[in-house]
């Protein structure tokens, strides 16, 4: 995609003679007569840079720039101001107003090109930079969201085992806890490969009804002090192809958040189908549903739909799952009705279970 560059400049003529020269440098470009058009220009657009006029009608190119800086999309934006003042003083007030590079009339228009050239580079860089880091900073979240709440878990559970005299079902829920967390920390980096991917994820056969009632079994107190019922029907014998510490953390995250979303004293149901060539996973709640606008985002990375800031996420739980899935062939989904709950769907590619028993003859 073409970088799209503004031009402010009341001038109608060397207006269209600015686009026609930063066009034939193979930018896009769109022309605001007025320091009001530039502004809602950059508002209701994306930009890569902006030749901004100072002499303009009613509001100048001071105040545009000013203006830009103090909104959101036009914080970071490279601006370069063009201006027939060429004292050092109206230099330095252009810059301290925020603007990114100054060029006085008459310019060389090879000069500007060079100049708009450099800091579209300049911006796009620091993009990517700034793209790598928060791919960092998501392992990072993701591990300590989730080693927290295995730790959380842990520290329930030893609670409870020490008031109670019957501590083997106790014990028994901390060891699954604890070995989960320590899968997690042995796949730190599962979460970096995958983004970049990288193939990082092996896979054999594996019980996923197994599966479905650890992470039941993982959650079930959870959802017994939120006043959730937690109805499981993974009544199946079936081998799905998948990285068993993947799926475990796939329904985990979607049992989870199932719970949270949902309103007390209602319930989570979870549900296995056997299709021809795949097991889908579903996972039903009674919670107040997701609008038709935040189903599109939903398994965004960092995205959170509206009225979840009184609930305690990085909105990495669902980015996550798809990652997950997707890396094994998968595919989650979700329909919802607000008001009326919402259900995920994961689906995992049945097992060979042919060729697996054929090598187990041959062993034999």
């Amino acid at each position: 995609m073409k970088k799209q560059v503004l031009i402010v400049e009341d001038e109608h003529d060397l207006a269209e003679l600015l686009s026609y020269h930063i066009q034939k440098e193979n930018y896009q470009t769109v022309i605001a007569h007025s320091g009001e058009e530039a502004i809602d220009a950059v508002q209701s657009d994306s930009f890569d840079a902006v030749l901004l006029d100072i002499m303009l009608p009613q509001l100048n190119g001071w105040e545009v720039c000013r203006i830009l800086r103090e909104s959101a999309k036009g914080k970071s934006l490279p601006i370069i101001v063009v201006t027939a003042l060429s004292d050092e003083e109206a230099r330095i007030k252009g810059l301290s107003l925020g603007a990114d590079d100054y060029v006085s009339k008459p310019y060389s228009m090879k000069e500007l090109l060079l100049k708009i050239r450099k800091h579209i580079d300049r911006h796009q860089t620091i993009n990517q930079m700034k793209a790598r880091e928060q791919e960092q900073d998501t392992v990072v979240r993701y591990m300590i969201h989730e080693l927290g709440n295995s730790l959380t878990t842990i520290g329930g559970y030893s609670s409870l085992a020490l008031q109670k005299d019957d501590t083997n079902k106790f014990m028994r829920r901390i060891n699954a806890a604890a070995a989960h967390a320590e899968s997690l920390l042995q796949d730190a980096s599962l979460l970096s490969r995958l983004e970049k991917g990288n193939d990082g994820l092996s896979t054999q056969p594996v019980a996923i009804g197994l599966l479905v009632n650890e992470a039941v079994d993982f959650l079930r107190d959870t959802a017994k002090s939120s006043d959730i019922e937690i109805i499981a029907e993974a009544n199946t014998t079936s081998l799905v192809q998948g990285n068993g510490t993947a799926i475990r953390q796939i329904l985990i995250n979607l049992v989870s958040n199932a719970i949270k979303y949902n309103r007390k004293g209602r319930s989570v149901r979870i549900s296995c189908e056997d299709k021809n060539d795949k097991v889908d996973i579903s996972i039903r709640d009674e919670g107040n549903g997701i609008s038709n606008s935040d189903v599109a985002r939903i398994f965004d990375k960092f995205y959170r739909a509206a009225g979840s800031e009184r609930i305690k996420g990085a909105g990495l739980g669902l980015y996550i799952v798809r990652l997950l899935t997707a890396s094994m062939g998968g595919v989650v989904t979700v329909a919802s009705q607000p008001g009326k709950g919402s259900v995920f769907t994961v689906s995992f590619i049945r097992a060979n279970t042919e060729s697996l028993n054929a090598g187990k003859r041959d062993v034999a």
